[in-house]
């Protein structure tokens, strides 16, 4: 049992560490959009990073009012949601086996 404890830390953590790579990407992209408004590779490097999570929001849902797009904000809030669900229900199941 304590193997498959260890197996579920482990996966917790790495969600984890994804959801905190996804939303420093995200919040990254949001600043540089400001700072670079024109082509930069590093910027479309974070911009394509930040899109798997990014645009499935804006197919669903228009958070576009005037100028400001709020998809950063609610794809920000649904990571730390799932981080909060899905990793601690992971990390309570293992203390408990």
């Amino acid at each position: 049992m304590f193997v498959l404890s260890n197996f579920l830390v482990a996966l917790a953590y790495v969600l984890r560490i994804a959801g905190n790579f996804f939303i420093i990407c995200i919040i990254a992209s949001t600043v540089l959009s400001f700072i670079m408004p024109y082509y930069n590779k590093y910027k479309a490097l974070l911009d394509s990073i930040s899109g798997i999570i990014l645009n499935p929001i804006r197919k669903i849902m228009n958070f576009n009012f005037g100028a400001f797009d709020f998809t950063s904000m609610i794809g920000i809030l649904i990571i730390i949601f799932f981080d909060r669900f899905i990793v601690q229900t992971l990390l309570d199941i293992a203390a408990r086996l």
